[in-house]
């Protein structure tokens, strides 16, 4: 897990923000402090949105995440997220396929799975936090975007 010092500062004020940081990384060469790639960082934004927005559905919980992720929920809103995370295993292997992904593809996707939540909004009950205002999961979208592009530094 990279220290705090290694990542670079961000807040996005809206997911088109977010795409544009990684645009502006995606154009020239970047490295990456943490355990994945920026190819694989962008494809996990962009499951994440589909899931938010019910284009996909991604992996189920299990009970004991449903339970407890919710009422994470305003600690989360209301801190930076955290990196280090573990999910379980099936999640883990949906949301970190133990593969690269070509990093312009893995960014179109990206592009799409935002452009497709901003038309369509989150669902009302978020697959992980349960009960949400379109404001919270956008917030909490915003804040997971900046914290695994801040692993990503131009060079």
């Amino acid at each position: 897990m990279a220290e705090k010092s290694e990542r670079r500062e961000l807040v996005f004020n809206s997911l088109d923000e977010a795409v544009a940081d990684a645009e502006r990384l995606a154009a020239g060469e970047v490295r990456t402090v943490g355990n994945h790639s920026f190819g694989q960082i962008l494809e996990h934004l962009a499951r994440t949105h589909d899931m938010a927005s019910g284009k996909t559905a991604g992996p189920k919980m299990p009970w004991h995440m449903r339970m407890m992720m919710p009422l994470m929920k305003n600690s989360i809103l209301n801190g930076p997220v955290k990196p280090g995370f573990k999910l379980p295993a099936k999640a883990e292997a949906y949301f970190w396929p133990d593969q690269e992904f070509d990093v312009q593809e893995a960014l179109q996707h990206l592009r799409e799975s935002v452009e497709n939540y901003n038309k369509n909004g989150p669902l009302p009950v978020h697959p992980v936090f349960g009960k949400a205002t379109k404001e919270q999961i956008d917030r909490l979208n915003r804040q997971h975007c900046a914290m695994h592009l801040s692993h990503v530094h131009p060079t």
